[in-house]
């Protein structure tokens, strides 16, 4: 899972009302599917890799109300989750490496939320995106035959957050600070891609799909 620092900070006249913007750290786990002709040729080569990583990153958002909240906000955390393993092929097939790579996972979502004086509790989902790198590699040879997949993917994202605005002064922040945790799933995926390895033979990688599980911890002002 991922463990993220940022969120909304709150302004003792307005509440939770307005503008908003912070940083945040974590981290994050997926869990990615695709397909590959890269060895054999043919889509019948399946490859399903877990991985997990750390991010840093910020988000920035807008929030209308009092007690009840509706909002926007764009997030966007820099890192990745990469898991490498061995192709799943018999034994005359050695030395065959997959590479996953889930990388700057964002988000663009909307926010209901309940606020009081100095919490805020909120639901959110909306568009989720990531950029995916995909790697098939065959070490049976001196130079490695390397293909290389890169694109984007996208899908949706739903969570829930928790905020707490600070006293003035407080962890030398100074006024309107807000810390905030917050949980995020979200389900991608990608379209097909073909490239050239190394070789110059085209190959390709289709239905990629990723589950991706995201904890953040929020700093925002307001």
């Amino acid at each position: 899972m991922l463990v993220a620092l940022a969120s909304v900070a709150h302004a003792e006249d307005k509440g939770w009302n307005g503008l908003y913007g912070g940083l945040g750290v974590g981290g994050g786990t997926s869990h990615s599917t695709w397909a590959t002709d890269a060895t054999l040729a043919r889509l019948d080569e399946h490859v399903d890799q877990k991985a997990r990583g750390g991010f840093l990153g910020g988000q920035i958002g807008y929030r209308w109300g009092r007690s009840f909240l509706f909002g926007m906000e764009l997030a966007w955390y820099g890192g990745k989750m990469e898991e490498r393993g061995d192709a799943t092929l018999d034994a005359t097939h050695p030395n065959r490496e997959r590479i996953t790579k889930v990388k700057d996972p964002g988000s663009l979502a909307l926010q209901l939320g309940f606020g009081g004086s100095r919490t805020l509790l909120y639901t959110r989902g909306g568009v989720a995106f990531s950029r995916i790198e995909l790697q098939a590699i065959n070490h049976s040879f001196v130079n490695p035959n390397i293909a290389t997949w890169e694109g984007t993917a996208v899908g949706w994202t739903a969570g829930t957050g928790f905020e707490y605005a600070l006293r003035p002064g407080a962890l030398g922040l100074g006024r309107g600070a807000t810390l905030g945790l917050e949980y995020n799933f979200a389900r991608m995926s990608m379209k097909d891609r073909t490239t050239l390895n190394k070789a110059d033979i085209q190959v390709n990688a289709t239905d990629f799909k990723t589950r991706v599980h995201l904890l953040l911890l929020r700093l925002n002002y307001h």
